[in-house]
């Protein structure tokens, strides 16, 4: 099978074959009219020019009597054969004294017979290529007999044979240049392919750390240019993806190595209460951390396969707000973290899957807390408010922040940045995608040193029914055209 490199060089020269086809048709062509045109020109005024001073100057009379003063006066050099003929077809005398002719007549003897100036192209006896020019001769108006001549084209015909064959010869130069610079520009082409060819074999062999290089600034070098960028990324994605299989096997090895633990040493001291109330509290906090662990990689199992449902309806946002600040106040408390709540006074509805939302919320306010925790003057707000119209909800910590490198990855799946927290790196992921699904927005903003603001950004319910009914009204009118 051809490569893409002979298939370009093929393509190449027949492109400039039939240029030089074309051009050499039509080069040939001008050629040949120009030797002809000029040829019958030059006979046409020689002829007219004759046979004008035969007409004033010879005895009048009948074509006989003319005949001795034209032979007289006819030039011998002349390039052409110089024929009289009178009515009849009968042949009078030529210029080299012949008192017959081997010469054929053509149709343009009729016509100059008829009072016109005619020409013929045609060939001798002898299959030469001749043209003639015949005039009319005339005694006082009256048309006596016919001039006639002839003249060889084979000097025109060698000419054009020895055109040819020099455009012949440069058609093939032309032709060789073209296959020359053809291979030349489908090697340019093809070693930038044949480079993204074995750096591609080699990714697909394992190798991620192989480059294309990027031989010129075009197309193809913005296509090593994409396929580099991909790599790094497959490379990034393959390394969160160790660092999650680790992270998620001592998560999960942590919370069942305590609950086994436990269960052996409440087995052991069955009869000591305070030992069997603190192993089964202990156990329940383990088991709703392993809970919480295989609810992330559900969730982002059903992101990844985009089988994750809402169940939308209106909810008032302020109810949800207000029932996730007293289910984390108890745990403020204990951990010495000032929570506050500030709602506005709108009051709005939005339309949405609540324990879903409830999910994203929950889980922004619980990285709050762990940041937050052990540190002085520890403080998380919520609050809302509204923007045109959207609501915006947002939980703003003082936890030790992040920078500018970090805050660019963290809603990337599996990251955890510099943190030494436990978790998936799994919970902003499914946070962000959870948002975009109610066609709203997550946001967030970090120093380092400072603290940490998430907002999601929801449009209210009154926006979402209209575009709800528009796009019914929509499908309606739709369903009766």
């Amino acid at each position: 099978m051809p490569s893409i490199g002979r298939k370009l060089t093929y393509s190449y020269v027949l492109i400039s074959l039939i240029t030089v086809l074309i051009m050499e048709s039509l080069f040939g062509m001008a050629i040949y009219q120009y030797y002809v045109s000029g040829m019958s020109q030059t006979l046409i005024n020689h002829a007219e020019a004759s046979a004008t001073m035969y007409d004033k100057y010879a005895p009048s009379g009948t074509i006989d009597d003319k005949a001795a003063f034209i032979y007289e006066n006819m030039k011998v050099d002349e390039n052409a054969l110089v024929e009289v003929y009178g009515q009849d077809r009968q042949f009078i005398v030529d210029n080299t004294g012949n008192r017959s002719s081997h010469i054929t007549l053509g149709k343009d003897y009729d016509e100059a017979l008829a009072g016109d100036t005619a020409i013929w192209r045609g060939r001798t006896k002898t299959n030469e290529p001749i043209m003639s020019v015949s005039v009319p001769l005339k005694d006082r108006d009256q048309v006596i007999g016919v001039l006639r001549y002839v003249s060889s084209m084979s000097p025109a015909h060698s000419v054009m044979r020895s055109n040819a064959v020099m455009a012949l010869i440069i058609g093939l130069i032309i032709l060789l240049v073209a296959a020359l610079l053809g291979y030349m520009m489908s090697h340019r082409i093809l070693v930038p392919i044949k480079d993204l060819i074995r750096v591609t074999r080699e990714v697909a062999a394992g190798n991620l750390t192989v480059k294309a290089r990027r031989y010129y600034h075009d197309e193809i070098g913005q296509l090593a240019n994409v396929f580099n960028k991909m790599t790094d990324e497959i490379r990034r994605s393959n390394q969160a993806k160790t660092d999650f299989i680790s992270s998620i096997s001592h998560e999960l090895r942590t919370p069942l190595t305590s609950i086994k633990g436990w269960a052996e040493t409440i087995d052991d001291n069955i009869k000591d209460d305070e030992t069997v109330r603190l192993g089964i509290g202990i156990i329940d906090r383990e088991t709703n951390r392993l809970i919480h662990l295989v609810n992330d990689l559900l969730d982002f199992s059903k992101l990844q396969s985009h089988r994750i449902e809402l169940n939308i309806d209106t909810l008032w946002l302020d109810d949800l707000l207000k029932g996730i600040y007293h289910q984390f106040a108890a745990r403020a408390s204990q951990e010495e973290v000032v929570i506050r709540l500030h709602l506005d006074s709108q009051e709005p509805m939005i339309l949405a899957d609540e324990d879903r939302l409830r999910q994203v919320l929950i889980n922004i306010i619980d990285n709050s807390f762990k940041f937050v925790k052990g540190r002085a003057n520890a403080e998380i707000i919520i609050q809302s408010h509204m923007l045109d119209d959207q609501v915006v909800i947002t939980i703003e910590d003082n936890g030790p922040g992040m920078g500018s490198d970090e805050l660019v990855r963290v809603k990337e799946k599996f990251y955890k940045g510099s943190t030494k927290q436990a978790g998936t790196g799994l919970g902003l992921s499914i946070a962000n995608e959870i948002v975009e699904l109610h066609k709203g927005t997550l946001y967030i903003d970090s120093i380092r040193g400072v603290g940490t603001k998430v907002s999601v950004v929801l449009p209210v319910a009154d926006r979402q029914l209209e575009e709800q009914m528009l796009h019914l009204t929509e499908g309606t009118e739709s369903a009766e055209s």
